[in-house]
């Protein structure tokens, strides 16, 4: 088949449909899931909050530490063979968790050890990667779009997963659904497609699509770096630090909420369908907020949208650590979930915008393990903190801090000068 047959069809809005599958199967009901399973295992099993948690922080250094070897396999064997491997992990862990597992030593091994690798090869990473690599111009709405799978997929386990568990008087059948997902999620990648360089296409359509577009079409409404940095270079400006910042500032939240909302609410009087609608709110925020934000970010340069998002999450944050009403709580739950949500669209379009696509897998690998080894210590450091204080007090002064300081890093983060650029 001939380039031009090839380019006929542009591929990259059929991945995009595909990568939503995967993205809702994986962050969707197997992520959010595990909110609603892990209470209810460790009530069941009698293990203390501080010591199981400890599954979920090792689990979070992990896939950290794995990211830079996972964007060495998608830079020499592409994202669709990452995510078949990482899939594949994450089916036989699930069913593990769902069948044989009984023991705390074994839940520590399979969510802590086994299956992070999983969800580096099989998750963020190479379904960003592939956005980045088929959009340029759409880049932002297309990864919002695609995110907003796991928001959709988060809203439904939350009360999904608590009825499954009520109904069937176990939490191993939440496990076992979320195997049934992930195999799901490893079916469907065997129809991503890698770079369009490979199917003789180009980023945002074919080769004669592109050259339809008019000059005012075509040109990007916010910065787009006109090469592509190598990682050494990019450690070297101000702006990939402050990116750092922005990213552990979403993620170490959503990690105390993901582990301990639930806790944290039953333990301010709230009962367990309440605490899991609540939270079920948020992510339903979540899924709300990631395609217009990421529209609005093709637009908009994304460090102004960050800044004004995560003022916001830092009001809504506050009102989830003092739950004063359910009332309450259902207002400030979505709109965390919608600051958090545009967010975590508007930090990956940001290093893509700002180092170049093909780097992105390079520089993601930098910062993944940096800021997900911080935000692993959240879940073990608050279960022990609320053993020894009986509250979540101090865990939650803490993160709000750490959003207080995103703020002025999304303003200051500014667009990088290479050393070409800076030689002008």
């Amino acid at each position: 088949m001939t380039n031009t047959t090839q380019s006929a069809k542009f591929y990259g809005w059929a991945n995009l449909r595909t990568l939503f599958t995967i993205y809702l199967l994986i962050m969707g009901m197997v992520f959010y899931g595990f909110n609603v399973i892990f209470p209810e295992m460790i009530t069941d099993m009698g293990w203390s909050r501080g010591d199981a948690s400890w599954a979920q922080s090792i689990r979070g250094i992990l896939i950290g530490l794995s990211t830079p070897l996972v964007a060495l396999f998608i830079n020499r064997y592409g994202t669709q063979k990452s995510l078949l491997l990482g899939l594949s992990i994450l089916t036989i862990g699930l069913f593990l968790l769902g069948t044989v597992t009984n023991q705390l030593w074994q839940w520590i091994v399979l969510w802590g050890l086994f299956m992070p690798l999983g969800f580096a090869f099989g998750g963020v990473v190479p379904i960003q990667t592939t956005i980045s690599y088929w959009f340029n111009r759409k880049r932002s709405m297309a990864l919002g779009l695609v995110m907003t799978a796991g928001g959709v997929g988060g809203f439904i386990a939350q009360p999904f997963y608590a009825w499954l568990i009520d109904h069937f008087g176990n939490w191993q059948i939440g496990w076992l659904i979320a195997c049934c997902c992930a195999l799901g999620a490893a079916l469907c990648a065997l129809m991503i497609k890698g770079k369009p360089e490979e199917y003789g296409q180009i980023p945002d359509g074919t080769h004669e699509q592109v050259k339809g577009l008019s000059a005012t079409q075509s040109a990007a409404k916010t910065y787009q770096s006109k090469i592509s940095w190598s990682l050494s270079d990019a450690i070297r400006t101000p702006a990939l630090w402050f990116i750092l910042i922005i990213v552990m500032s979403q993620v170490m939240p959503l990690y105390m909420i993901t582990v301990h909302g639930i806790f944290h609410l039953r333990d301010a009087g709230y009962e367990r369908m309440q605490a899991a609608s609540i939270l079920s709110f948020l992510i339903a925020g979540s899924a709300v907020a990631r395609f217009p934000v990421g529209w609005l970010g093709d637009r908009i340069e994304p460090r102004y949208i960050i800044a004004a998002l995560h003022s916001i999450m830092l009001i809504a944050f506050l009102i989830l650590w003092k739950a004063p009403s359910l009332a309450m709580l259902t207002i400030a739950a979505p709109i965390f979930g919608f600051a958090f949500g545009g967010g975590v669209v508007m930090a990956p379009s940001m290093v893509a915008n700002y180092f170049g696509r093909e780097s992105f897998a390079t520089i993601n690998g930098f910062l993944l393990p940096i800021q997900v080894i911080f935000a692993s210590a959240v879940p073990v450091g608050a279960g022990y903190l609320v053993e020894m204080a009986g509250n979540y007090d101090l865990a939650f002064i803490i993160l709000s801090g750490f959003i207080a300081a995103s703020v002025a890093c999304a303003v200051l983060a500014l667009p990088p000068a290479s050393k070409e650029q800076a030689a002008d």
